[in-house]
């Protein structure tokens, strides 16, 4: 008789403040080995929420569901819905939040509710979308339709592709690419977002809204953690961005 082969966890969850863990898979694109990070949120409710799931297995489950219910799924813009089906599958009774726009890029998806406009999910995580963002893609100028969150308790801003932080602890060829794109140890967008973007205007008015949350710490999705002055930093990103302060 042929024994069937245990499936073995493959998220290691780090805590990065109280109520607030991350795990990494690696994630090629455009042939370079960018990363990925998924972002775990538990509500005062004890509630889950994850904020770009990364590819997940039943092995998976134990992990997460030590820590509450996982409840909330969400696709944070127009590209990191990739694993949405997998955590769908394995969470079906959670609620799956998307863009403006993901309905019709992945008619196969189901989604439950858009976090398009400013809002907060028990008084604990907002969310502001991030108007005008694009990049200049192999396939042309592609919009993010990107909404970003703020863990109030940690004072954590969790963005997906609106910056990036690229540094030593990257690949050689993601080093060297975000050296030639500007984003190498630096908290910004790289120069396919800069070229891409067409209505900085928009961008300003959102990141101005960004910036007034009291945030210290960011977590990214590609690139390294920044634990403090994520603030300034970003700032300073999005000056070089835009050509002038977004403050």
């Amino acid at each position: 008789m042929a024994h069937r082969t245990a499936i073995q966890t493959t998220i290691p969850l780090s805590a990065v403040a109280e109520n607030l863990w991350v795990t990494a898979q690696p994630l090629r694109f455009l042939g370079l080995e960018v990363g990925t990070r998924m972002t775990i949120v538990r509500l005062g409710s004890g509630d889950l929420v994850l904020i770009s799931p990364v590819r997940l297995v039943e092995g998976d489950r134990p992990s997460l569901d030590r820590l509450g219910t996982v409840a909330h799924l969400v696709a944070p813009n127009l590209f990191h819905h990739m694993f949405m089906t997998q955590a769908q599958a394995l969470y079906p009774q959670a609620k799956t939040w998307g863009v403006a726009g993901l309905a019709q890029k992945r008619p196969d998806l189901r989604l439950d509710g858009l976090v398009d406009r400013a809002g907060c999910l028990e008084e604990v995580l907002e969310y502001q979308p991030v108007d005008g963002f694009a990049a200049l893609m192999p396939q042309g100028i592609c919009l993010a339709n990107e909404t970003v969150f703020f863990h109030r308790p940690s004072r954590t801003l969790i963005v997906t592709d609106i910056a990036f932080n690229f540094d030593e602890t990257s690949s050689l060829g993601m080093q060297l690419a975000a050296r030639v794109l500007g984003s190498y140890q630096a908290l910004r967008p790289t120069l396919m977002e800069k070229w891409g973007t067409r209505n900085k205007a928009e961008v300003e008015a959102s990141l101005r809204k960004v910036l007034a949350w009291d945030f210290d710490r960011v977590i990214l999705t590609h690139g390294s953690i920044v634990e403090r002055d994520g603030k300034a930093a970003l700032r300073e990103g999005y000056e070089w961005f835009l050509g002038r302060s977004p403050s």
